[in-house]
């Protein structure tokens, strides 16, 4: 880890909204725990040794890793961050493997600070983070209508678009339902 490094964390608005958070704001410093979510990760069949990230769109990122932990129903990941993610890994999934692809960064909502930082073997994987900017998702919302009668919301399939906004406001921003992003800077060096 490289103190001052930045990284792109999402935030849905249900995690502020279940209380496991207050709200954010930019130039304020906040301490949590990141958890992943695999877009297309593959195991590294030459591993290069290299760790990091590069913010693609929004919370998105290309990455190089490697495991850190794994368990049948979760893995700790180094992409220069440390990144949980509470589900059964792929089959290729070994402790110390290299492994590269895309992944979404989340800020932790409640899995690894209520639960898993007390497992034993578990790293600690709180780190200080300082919020430089947040941004919030105004790509366009569709309505359809599922095959069994139920309406189904999603985000447009178009090009993703944001605002930059001075804090996030959970309750309101996009009718209560705002996904942000974070763009947070590392505090602290690993």
């Amino acid at each position: 880890m490289v103190m001052g490094m930045i990284v792109h964390v999402g935030l849905e608005s249900w995690i502020v909204q279940d209380g496991n958070y207050g709200e954010f704001e930019a130039g304020s410093n906040y301490r949590f725990a990141l958890e992943f979510y695999p877009l297309g990760l593959l195991a590294e069949p030459e591993p290069s040794g290299k760790t990091g990230l590069r913010c693609v769109i929004g919370a998105e990122h290309e990455v190089q890793g490697r495991v850190v932990c794994a368990t049948d129903s979760r893995w700790v990941v180094d992409i220069g961050v440390p990144a949980f993610q509470q589900s059964k890994p792929p089959r290729w999934v070994s402790s110390g493997g290299a492994f590269a692809g895309r992944t979404y960064l989340g800020i932790d909502p409640f899995f690894y600070f209520e639960q898993l930082k007390d497992e034993p073997g578990m790293p600690d994987l709180f780190r200080n983070w300082r919020v430089c900017r947040i941004h919030l998702e105004t790509t366009p919302w569709n309505e359809t209508t599922t095959s069994r009668g139920g309406k189904l919301v999603e985000r447009a399939k178009v090009t993703r678009t944001f605002v930059e906004v001075p804090r996030t406001d959970c309750w309101n921003d996009d009718n209560g339902v705002a996904n942000y992003v974070l763009e947070c800077e590392l505090q602290e060096a690993g």
